[in-house]
């Protein structure tokens, strides 16, 4: 009846990354003056961030990467196209040029209600990426993280292992490989790829949680190693918190449990599910009294908590208070009319009042 979230695909990448190596016209002097001026600009101003760099005769592709990168910073990817589009033009034979309009269709991609053509515009951009340089391994490695997305497991594979065989100190591409390896359950082999990136990245928050719920799946004590480490790099993450109080519960060690809940309600004291499991727990050792206090604080942090609803009526009968139990039931089928548990519980109690009156 406990809840268990487990943070499954994470996709990482990044636009408008580029080396500032580039020019277009001739006057070399007016190009670093109006790139010079974008930058220093204030950029809290699209519209005249936008006007100054428009209104220049003389543009570099430098300063259009810069541009993409500054629409980035404020959330506008969409407008960015149109520059990336202009790279493309002006320099028509380099692979970076559609690696990074690749990137920003892929970023796009990911957003509520995003336009369907997008994931097939990142695809047909890094196809030319690649087919301009065939050892471009941040195009092979997004590659591999788009087929991953849309659940193309093996030939994910095949793209981010190229990718590696290119460049093999890449920590996020040996994470996207483990993700891959995760999601067909080849666990030793999806524990290989993320050890992978804690070699070259030892401080890789997110290698060391997914570490750490592998093993948890695993219901192996190794979990906690990497869950500390996870919590040592970000102290505060209610997820890493969350997973190791959980892995604790799992394995009945209940003490170990109840402490590590306790750290987590110091970073946030309505953390409505760990409330709901501390209740769990408590149920198991016999202690309704304090369980139903446990489910009261769970409702407390999140009124539509239906199940909390329904486990604190069970307290509640075990403990002798038929009415608030019936109240509760009650209140836990009005929130979800389809949960079977409730109206189950609800039934056998009404049966029982009718025998006894």
């Amino acid at each position: 009846m406990y809840k268990f979230f487990f943070l499954f695909i994470v996709l990482f990448s990044s636009c408008g990354n580029k080396k500032d190596d580039y020019s277009y016209k001739k006057d070399e002097n007016q190009i670093y003056k109006t790139t010079s001026n974008l930058i220093g600009y204030n950029q809290n101003n699209k519209k005249d961030y936008l006007s100054l760099f428009l209104s220049s005769s003389y543009i570099s592709v430098d300063s259009l990467y810069k541009t993409i990168s500054y629409l980035s910073s404020i959330n506008d990817l969409s407008a960015a196209i149109k520059y990336a589009e202009d790279i493309i033009e002006l320099e028509p034979k380099k692979s970076k040029s559609y690696l990074n309009l690749a990137n920003i269709y892929f970023e796009l991609s990911k957003k509520r209600n995003a336009n369907p053509s997008f994931p097939s515009l990142v695809k047909q951009n890094l196809e030319k990426s690649i087919e301009l340089d065939n050892q471009n391994f941040i195009a092979y490695s997004l590659m591999g993280e788009l087929l991953l997305a849309s659940g193309d497991y093996q030939e994910s594979i095949n793209f981010l292992t190229k990718s590696l065989q290119i460049n093999y100190n890449q920590e996020n591409t040996h994470l996207l490989l483990g993700y891959t390896f995760k999601q067909l359950k080849d666990y030793p082999k999806a524990i290989d790829c993320f050890r992978n990136s804690l070699l070259i990245n030892p401080s890789f928050f997110e290698a060391n949680m997914q570490l750490g719920q592998i093993y948890h799946l695993l219901k192996d004590k190794n979990a906690i190693l990497y869950y500390d480490n996870a919590i040592k790099l970000d102290s505060r993450n209610e997820l890493v918190l969350y997973n190791k109080a959980l892995f604790y519960q799992d394995m009945q060690e209940w003490n170990n449990a109840l402490s590590a809940y306790a750290k987590l309600h110091e970073v946030n004291k309505f953390h409505s599910d760990s409330h709901y499991n501390l209740g769990f727990i408590h149920m198991e050792l016999e202690l309704y009294d304090i369980a139903a206090n446990n489910f009261s604080d769970a409702i407390y942090s999140n009124s539509s908590f239906y199940q909390a609803y329904y486990s604190r009526g069970i307290c509640f009968e075990t403990l002798g208070n038929i009415k608030q139990a019936e109240s509760d039931y009650k209140r836990a089928i009005q929130l979800n009319p389809d949960y079977y548990y409730a109206i189950d519980a609800l039934s056998m109690l009404q049966q029982k009042n009718n025998m006894i009156n």
